[in-house]
């Protein structure tokens, strides 16, 4: 007999996709009718979102600096970011020195910088901030279904799509955990481009030739790796026509950001996707580190804005940055900071209006911790791209009432 050592979702995981759906065989049979058509179905008219995911913290005050107040100067001797080298957005924040491309595009108005972005009662643990960040729910009533898995639920029944959200990387993001939606994990993009091959593609194809066994693990494995495969070809038909309007270098963020820009040209049956750039955890050493990550998000996020442009797809398209939380206002003995509260964001697009959206850090009024005090709910964050941007009902989603912030023109 066989022996069953791994859960359903532990097998998806080796294959490389993650169906996060409550009932396996519905996701494989809506997959397998959208995959049966000639065309993937997509109206041109819906809109986009993407979200950047920071990950590890990063440090919200030499990302976006407030250069005109000596106490961050004070606080940090050592990593500060030099008045004199900034990116002035106004007389009091600017962004970081790599970060040009960004300063490029809030001169466009096409980037909004959102300042003091947190939560009541806040954590400063990677896996629980996280999880009020993915769930929209406060530290002590963490759920298991994710902001965007119950917009799916609750605004998109009606879409017959398979990827209704897309996460490129290693783990399935709780962000899109709902009672029904379909949703895709890929842990390897390459099996979303033309050139996928290698043992992997040829261990799928292998399981697409044997029978069914009747013993469900292994009958699960197979229809999984089936429409995995298939779900990766039909991809790859739609995008190997699209040619990047830009040159994209050879980094992570980069490359995921240049398949998505291609799925969106494409019209893929996608409503939101998610990217993720990691390292940000900078406690020792940060400015060897910070400013190359700042640098990597500030190219991948320009070229990918200028693709879309490009392709005239930047209207219907919306990105969202996040991370789990800032950095300690002072710098810590091995020139790196501690993890912190209050935070940045940056929402891009052809709908955006850009601008600063809050105050600058108040460095005089830190909490006994020695952290910032937060001013913006991220949730308020959270109900103008629901309600400004997919015009759905921002309390269905949020269990409450959140202001939403108006970031949107027209």
């Amino acid at each position: 007999m066989f022996p069953c050592l791994f859960d359903r979702r532990q097998f998806s995981r080796y294959l490389g996709v993650t169906a996060l759906t409550a009932t396996v065989p519905t996701f494989l049979h809506r997959t397998g009718m959208i995959l049966a058509n000639e065309k993937i179905p997509a109206s041109k008219e819906d809109r986009v979102l993407v979200v950047i995911q920071l990950a590890g913290g990063n440090d919200g005050l030499n990302t976006v600096v407030p250069y005109a107040d000596d106490r961050y100067y004070k606080l940090r001797p050592k990593i500060g970011v030099p008045k004199d080298k900034v990116h002035k957005l106004n007389d009091q924040l600017a962004l970081h020195t790599e970060m040009r491309e960004l300063k490029k595009l809030f001169d466009d108005g096409s980037l909004a910088v959102v300042t003091n972005v947190g939560y009541p009662n806040p954590s400063r643990s990677h896996f629980k901030s996280m999880d009020v960040w993915e769930t929209a729910n406060p530290p002590e009533k963490i759920g298991k279904t994710g902001w965007l898995g119950r917009y799916f639920d609750n605004e998109c029944k009606g879409i017959d799509s398979p990827m209704l959200g897309l996460r490129l990387g290693e783990q399935a993001a709780l962000t899109f955990a709902s009672e029904r939606a379909g949703i895709a994990t890929f842990a390897n993009p390459a099996l979303l481009q033309d050139n996928a091959s290698g043992a992997f593609a040829k261990g799928l194809d292998k399981l697409n030739e044997v029978q069914e066994t009747g013993i469900s693990a292994l009958d699960y494995i197979q229809r999984t790796g089936n429409v995995t495969r298939e779900l990766s070809r039909r991809i790859q038909q739609a995008v190997k026509q699209v040619k990047s309007n830009v040159e994209y270098p050879p980094f992570s963020l980069c490359q995921s950001l240049k398949l998505v820009s291609q799925m969106i040209t494409a019209h893929i049956p996608t409503r939101v996707y998610y990217v993720t750039l990691g390292g940000f955890d900078t406690h020792s050493g940060q400015m060897l580190r910070h400013p190359a990550l700042l640098q990597e998000l500030s190219q991948a996020l320009s070229l990918f804005i200028a693709d879309l442009k490009g392709h005239k797809q930047l209207d219907r398209t919306l990105v969202m940055t996040f991370s789990e939380f800032g950095r300690r206002a002072s710098e810590n003995k091995q020139q790196g900071t501690d993890h912190g509260t209050a935070n940045i964001c940056f929402l891009a697009g052809g709908k955006v209006k850009g601008g600063v959206y809050g105050m600058p850090p108040d460095l005089e009024n830190l909490d006994d911790q020695g952290d910032l005090v937060f001013k913006t709910d991220f949730r308020s964050m959270y109900a103008a791209v629901l309600k400004g941007w997919f015009g759905a009902d921002p309390k269905k989603i949020l269990g409450q009432d959140f202001a939403p912030i108006d970031f949107f023109k027209g």
